[in-house]
């Protein structure tokens, strides 16, 4: 058997570690429940004194391209992302019914620990009860429609304690509801969307034969909001510098990848360019064009075919073409759940080129990752010799997250038109369901206001906002290996 030998990559700016840990097999975890967000209070940002700034970042949803296929066993744990389905509507009044009952209204929760101002852990004993009702996502059957309004919740307080129980029994209810829909498992090229207001977690082993990986990929709103974050991102794309939220000890791309190579500094689309706010919607992706369309009538001669046009934009021709992927069935699912799988929406053969690039990468920075265990899918465990200090060159120890960020396909999916209108049309039907614009597409969706839970989304800068303007949220990857 041949001993590893210790090898740390310039790549990395860490601290040094000894032998007999570099050698120690790696282990990973889960990412414990949390949110994303502070569910008091989505449009300002919390301080560490709790007081409130304005806010600096404004994500609609989080969402992430599945890079292998979940588990038919409902119950089996294969490190993928679990929530607490419905918990969106009830989110803000669960918090604050949670300070009158813990905390005799005096003060809001702690956070323990501070990770940033958008994030919350739930580590406190009155969480215990949350943890009963995680669930694995799973795909919305093709036959399933929504046997229930989206009605607000009505809850009446009598004492102290009762709000915080029957928020508690209203949550049991639609976890139980959502335990009788066929359990159908994620499957590689779906793109999983969820409420920013769901608590989840990575789940705590992987038990499958194969690694879980996925890649995170969302959008931010064009807003001022979120300038100064795709300002920076815009110049950090130029010299594959990670994004501000992100561990700053990582160099793999820029010591690994060239800048003057268009094969790996991928160029922008059109689309793209506006992703980026290097150009602006309106003068690009809106602008109307004359376009011709063929018709079957011919001139007297019988042998010319007459023309007539009509006036369209790229946005119109995107939307058009993209929009049927995500159905009612997948905007009910969300309403009611807090979120929703939308199926095949990236090919195999995309997700397989993701995968080679991360094993290409990763053996390049001395970290060679098991990717063909699941492009193969042999179904066969495969023994996975990775030692913690060699995934020290290329993620932090929480939750199996992989530093890599600028792939040329994580790249080129950032611009994908598919994702892009896929995001348009849930942010229409959510977040900006009110606007005028957001009621032309309903309309063209054949989407009926009626089945819109408006009162789920209320969003005071609505008004100030449009869905087909979005800017990139730049994010990395997950790769959970089997357990041993």
């Amino acid at each position: 058997m041949t001993r590893k030998t210790k090898v740390t990559h310039s790549t990395q700016k860490k601290k040094k570690i000894s032998d007999k840990a570099y050698m120690k097999p790696l282990t990973q975890t889960g990412t414990g429940l949390h949110l994303d967000s502070w569910p008091y209070n989505l449009w300002e940002k919390l301080n560490m004194d709790y007081t409130y700034s304005p806010l600096d970042r404004f994500r609609p949803f989080q969402s992430m391209l599945c890079l292998s296929d979940g588990h038919e066993h409902p119950h089996k744990e294969e490190g993928g992302l679990e929530l607490i389905p419905g918990f969106p509507s009830i989110s803000n009044e669960y918090f604050k019914a949670t300070d009158i009952k813990f905390r005799d209204g005096q003060t809001m929760r702690e956070k323990n620990p501070w990770v940033s101002p958008y994030h919350v852990k739930f580590t406190l004993e009155e969480d215990k009860p949350l943890l009963g009702l995680i669930r694995k996502v799973k795909r919305v059957p093709i036959d399933w429609t929504l046997s229930k309004e989206n009605l607000e919740p009505q809850i009446s307080v009598n004492s102290k304690d009762d709000a915080v129980n029957q928020k508690l029994e209203y949550l049991t209810e639609i976890v139980k509801e959502h335990d009788q829909i066929p359990y159908i498992p994620i499957q590689k090229g779906d793109f999983i969307f969820f409420d920013i207001r769901s608590p989840h977690q990575n789940s705590n082993a992987n038990k499958l034969t194969h690694p879980r990986c996925v890649f995170y990929h969302a959008y931010s709103m064009a807003h001022d909001i979120n300038r100064n974050t795709i300002e920076a991102l815009k110049e950090k794309r130029r010299n594959f510098e990670h994004p501000e939220d992100f561990s700053s000890s990582f160099r793999m791309e820029q010591q690994l990848m060239d800048t003057k190579n268009s094969k790996e500094l991928i160029p922008l689309t059109t689309l793209g360019e506006c992703l980026y706010n290097e150009k602006d919607y309106e003068k690009t992706i809106f602008i109307q064009q004359e376009e011709q369309i063929s018709s079957e009538e011919k001139d007297e001669n019988n042998d010319q075919v007459l023309s007539n046009s009509s006036s369209t934009n790229l946005f119109e021709k995107m939307y058009k073409e993209h929009s049927h992927i995500l159905s009612k069935r997948h905007l009910d699912f969300f309403h009611r759940y807090g979120y929703v799988v939308v199926e095949n929406i990236i090919s195999e053969q995309v997700c397989n080129q993701l995968l080679k690039e991360l094993g290409e990468y990763s053996e390049k920075a001395n970290c060679p990752l098991p990717v063909n265990t699941i492009i193969n899918k042999s179904g066969k465990y495969e023994k996975m010799n990775i030692s913690k200090g060699e995934f020290r060159n290329i993620s932090n120890p929480f939750g199996a997250m992989i530093e890599f960020y600028y792939l040329p396909t994580q790249q080129q999916l950032r611009m994908d038109e598919a994702l892009y209108v896929c995001t348009v049309k849930l942010l229409s039907n959510t977040w900006c369901s009110n606007l005028n614009i957001s009621k032309e597409l309903q309309q063209l969706d054949s989407i009926s206001d009626q089945s819109i839970p408006h009162w789920k989304y209320q969003c005071p800068i609505e008004s100030q906002l449009d869905p087909r303007k979005l800017w990139l949220y730049v994010d990395r990857m997950n790769f959970r290996i089997p357990d041993k």
